[in-house]
């Protein structure tokens, strides 16, 4: 494989990366601008896509190990 190739895939590696952990993060807050911080379900979601991204990056750091 050339190093042109393992550039490429490096960077789309760690482009999928990025949107796997910051995907919960970018939902909730769809969900917030949608529906807007009015009852204690918005702030539930929100605090759940944050917990799910905390797990995420949590997850990939073991998986580097």
């Amino acid at each position: 494989m050339n190093k042109f190739l393992v550039v490429v895939l490096s960077i789309l590696g760690g482009v999928e990366v990025v949107f796997y952990i910051f995907t919960p993060v970018i939902i909730a807050a769809l969900w917030i601008s949608v529906v807007g911080l009015v009852n204690w379900t918005s702030y539930f979601i929100y605090g759940v896509g944050l917990l799910a991204t905390l797990f995420r990056a949590i997850k990939i750091g073991f998986l580097n190990k």
